[in-house]
């Protein structure tokens, strides 16, 4: 199946799947919605005939190029060829993946030619095992560093390691993802405007295979002109290596170029011993960016769950007694589903107490490898590499939220217990306690009870953690605020991408407010993000919505809808969606809507739809719903795929 890769800078990696038959224009009734304001409203076609794809102009204001030559009546696609519509550039097949994040986008490069001579390739672990003596020392000063500066540091510590002690003039980090359908996250780049091209061979032995490679060539330019991809490569060596991210099949990548020297087998082993040390620290990163995961000062601010603004009294509730709560110095557990931002509610907390003036220091048990925990918490003490502060320390006069508390290690339960209790702690190696004044917060999605009745947390731990419990409501039972917060995530969205946001259409919010949202606010701020990188010149409106927003089952089962509502528009509008995808097939519609048949008919009956109509039509000739949008996703097999 052939695909269209979006190129211009502020669309770079979004890709578009092409079936039979696809028109291209702002209309909403569009397969792939454009929403550059030279575009017409059905400006282009592309029709497979055969083998081949060809496109053609829909009598647009503007024209359509392919190469930079207005096509003909109907011009046949190939590799490589650049369609340009309006500002709008898309490349036809380009062998080509994009790896985007926070750091400049990562090109990785199908069929590119490589030389087989010169390559040296060692498993990474054996590579990391052979390191001298002078580089085992160097990586224990830079672990003990990492280990004390604050989160903010930790990437520009390690470049600047990196270029102190490689001679570094480049260096990428792909890091693997968690989100569904995202397999790497460009992470980090130096220098910070550089984008990283790397063919695809070594990118899979080192990604897939955990090789650490010391690569003959670099790839120094691409561009597609005239129908041809340009590469343009460089004899000089780089060296690769792998990130771990502990029960993710995908392995990250660290690259480094070093321009002023040619790099040899004891460059390799260093950077494959430096990606096993900086993993750990990446991934607390990550998640800390990603999902509020680690510590961060208490004067930073966080993403508000419904605060005590919130209009849903139930929150409004917990948040009243969490002030209340907080005056004291008791532990609180948080209960609720993941997603419901249990962070924020802590951190309220912390900004109520007596304690507001120390640090909140938010960690994350499950992301700590078991053999370092008590390291991590409690510190370390050692003649040869000094004084390391753990967490504990670190939270000292201030507070610790402690998540997922069912990744406690047997030493580390018993430790907790005693800092709780008498209010000391023993870093590793040191035979004196050290007295700390810290506040525990802790949340856990485990059965804790069942923990403690099999004896893999300890009963007594348990009952002073959880002597005072506040349980947060998931986002489907706060629908009030759901308008309020999908507006302010996708307006925080848009100032930090540096683009305009005028609001959601109250079409559009009907939908986010019947959808059920499993992933609560961490899936609307998500999703919100989303809306806000491709609303249309800031305004978010139906269209805009990715597809199992605007297609939830659960939208579609509730009871009848008054016939006057936006929400019945929508539903009638997907009855039809559905019906024009699978020609008039009751069965297959109604299951992408999640109904039964029966149901199926009696709302399209309400409506005036009659199947029959759809029969024997395909999904471009027949009536048709609202079309897709050209939002990244993965939503399933019916209709045309984005």
């Amino acid at each position: 199946m052939s695909e269209l890769v979006a190129f211009r800078e502020d669309r770079l990696g979004f890709r578009f799947q092409l079936h039979e038959k696809a028109v291209l224009g702002r209309s909403s009734e569009c397969d792939l919605i454009l929403f550059d304001r030279s575009a017409s409203r059905r400006h282009a076609e592309i029709v497979k005939i055969g083998d081949f794809y060809f496109i053609s102009d829909l009598d647009s204001t503007n024209g359509t190029l392919v190469n930079d030559v207005p096509v003909a009546p109907r011009t046949k696609l190939k590799s490589h060829d650049c369609v340009k519509i309006g500002q709008e550039i898309f490349i036809f097949d380009p062998m080509l993946d994009v790896v985007t994040g926070p750091a400049p986008a990562a090109l990785i490069l199908n069929s590119v030619t490589e030389t087989q001579r010169n390559i040296l390739s060692r498993p990474g672990s054996d590579a990391a095992a052979s390191i001298t003596a002078d580089q085992a020392s160097l990586l224990t000063s830079l672990n003990h560093v990492l280990l004390t500066v604050p989160e903010s540091e930790i990437t520009p510590t390690f470049v600047n390691f990196l270029v102190e002690h490689m001679g570094a003039t480049s260096v990428s980090l792909l890091w693997p993802g968690s989100s569904v359908g995202l397999r790497q996250i460009s992470f980090v780049t130096y220098p910070d405007d550089k984008r990283l091209l790397i063919s695809q061979a070594p990118y899979n032995r080192v990604t897939s295979l955990g090789e650490a490679l010391l690569w003959p060539r670099i790839v120094t330019e691409l561009d597609f002109n005239g129908g041809n991809r340009h590469v343009v490569q460089l004899d000089q060596p780089c060296v690769m290596a792998p990130l771990y991210n502990r029960d993710n099949p995908v392995l990250g990548l660290l690259y480094l170029e070093n321009g002023n020297r040619t790099l040899e087998e004891g460059d390799l082993n260093f950077l494959a011993a430096l990606g096993q040390l900086v993993s750990p620290f990446i991934l607390l990163l990550v998640n800390s960016r990603d999902q509020e995961h680690n510590w961060r000062p208490p004067d930073e601010e966080l993403d508000s769950v419904a605060d005590v603004s919130s209009r849903d009294h139930q929150v409004r509730i917990v948040y009243s007694t969490a002030s209340h709560l907080a005056q004291n110095h008791e532990p609180i557990f948080i209960t609720g589903e993941p997603g419901t931002n249990k962070t924020s509610l802590a951190h309220h907390i912390h900004s109520q107490s007596a304690q507001k003036k120390g640090r909140f220091v938010n960690v994350t048990l499950s992301d700590l490898p078991p053999a370092q925990m008590d390291r991590i918490l409690f510190g370390q003490e050692s003649a040869a590499d000094g004084n390391q502060v753990g967490l504990l320390g670190l939270a000292d006069n201030g507070t610790i939220f402690l998540r997922h508390i069912e990744y406690l290690t047997k030493n580390a339960q018993a430790s907790i217990l005693m800092a709780l209790e008498e209010g000391l702690i023993y870093p590793i190696g040191s035979r004196h306690a050290r007295n700390v004044a810290v506040r525990f917060i802790s949340s856990s999605s485990a059965n804790l009870p069942e923990y403690v009745e099999n004896g893999m947390f300890r009963e007594d731990l348990y009952a002073r953690l959880t002597k005072i419990n506040l349980s947060l409501p998931p986002l489907r039972e706060m629908r009030y605020d759901i308008e309020s917060l999908a507006a302010d995530y996708a307006a925080r969205a848009s100032r930090n991408l540096g683009i305009p946001f005028i609001g959601i259409d109250s079409s559009a919010m009907e939908c986010l407010k019947a959808y059920p949202w499993p992933g609560n606010l961490s899936e609307l701020r998500s999703e919100a993000a989303i809306l806000a990188n491709f609303s249309r010149s800031g305004h978010v409106v139906m269209d805009s919505l990715p597809v199992h927003l605007r297609l939830s089952p659960d939208v579609f089962k509730h009871g009848d809808l008054p016939p006057d509502s936006l929400l019945a528009e929508a539903e009638r509008l997907y009855l039809i969606k559905a019906l024009s995808c699978h020609q008039g097939d009751v069965e297959a519609a109604s299951e992408v809507l999640g109904l039964t048949p029966e149901d199926f008919i009696i709302k399209s009956r309400a409506y005036g739809i009659d199947p029959m109509d759809f029969q024997g039509e395909t999904l471009a000739e027949g009536p048709r719903g609202p079309a897709q949008t050209s939002i990244p996703q993965d939503d399933g097999d019916w209709g045309p795929e984005v």
